[in-house]
């Protein structure tokens, strides 16, 4: 992943949020996250990092970026030109301007190219995400209200968090990790407050073989919405996990 080009900011700032699975035919397997195999294409463009070079900075695997919200248009279907906002799932691959096309798969065929994550491990991302959501710093299609109180740390420390949940070596007090994240990643994490059995419903990864992955929410059916964006399961004591 590229120093330069990695950040991870969370709101959309030319178009209203959309959803992917407004642009394929979605098979139910995907809408209720329970299939496997080859999942739907769409075309994406790379728009940069939400807040660009005042995006904060974190060290993780031996090296520092920018963390924040990545923003993409998309580029095919009935919803080409608008845009939504991500966060990545890869730390050893680039992000790059330019179309490319993206499959629509479960976590655990990510990332690609493998080895895909396991069980144990996508369930801790999707754990980061979902707290993150009961914080109320992102919605449950991982949007965010960029005028929230330290919007851009709070982006960053969902970043680092994920990277920490994916096996990455996360260094939040390393001096070059900016100040503004690691306040949010200690909040975020709080062992008070972080539930590990916390879900949210419908949490997809877009790949591509050669591009960075990312994290995507396919949208519930209207009659299955009402109180099902966030899922907690099982009795899960509330841990802190910190690398």
């Amino acid at each position: 992943m590229n120093a330069h080009t990695l950040t991870v900011a969370m709101v959309l700032t030319a178009a209203p949020a959309v959803a992917l699975g407004d642009t394929v035919d979605l098979q139910s397997k995907f809408v209720h996250g329970a299939g496997s195999g080859s999942g739907p294409m769409i075309g994406l463009d790379f728009q940069g990092l939400e807040g660009g070079s005042s995006a904060g900075r974190v060290t993780a695997g031996g090296r520092n970026y920018r963390a924040g919200h990545l923003e993409y248009m998309i580029t095919t279907g009935s919803k080409a030109g608008t845009r939504f906002n991500t966060f990545c799932l890869e730390i050893s691959q680039t992000v790059a301007n330019g179309e490319a096309m993206f499959q629509m798969v479960e976590l655990t065929q990510a990332p690609d190219p493998g080895p895909t994550y396991s069980n144990i491990v996508t369930d801790r991302i999707n754990a980061v995400v979902a707290n993150a959501f009961a914080l109320g710093w992102i919605d449950r299609r991982l949007q965010a209200d960029a005028s929230q109180t330290n919007y851009l740390g709070r982006m960053g420390a969902i970043q680092a968090a994920i990277w920490d949940a994916m096996g990455a070596t996360v260094d939040i007090d390393a001096p070059e990790t900016s100040t503004f994240v690691r306040d949010a990643y200690n909040e975020l994490l709080d062992a008070s407050t972080f539930d590990d059995s916390r879900r949210l419903s419908g949490l997809m990864a877009l790949t591509n073989d050669s591009r960075q992955d990312m994290l995507y929410v396919v949208p519930l059916p209207p009659a299955s919405m009402a109180g099902a964006g966030l899922l907690a399961l099982g009795l899960g004591a509330r841990v802190i996990r910190r690398r």
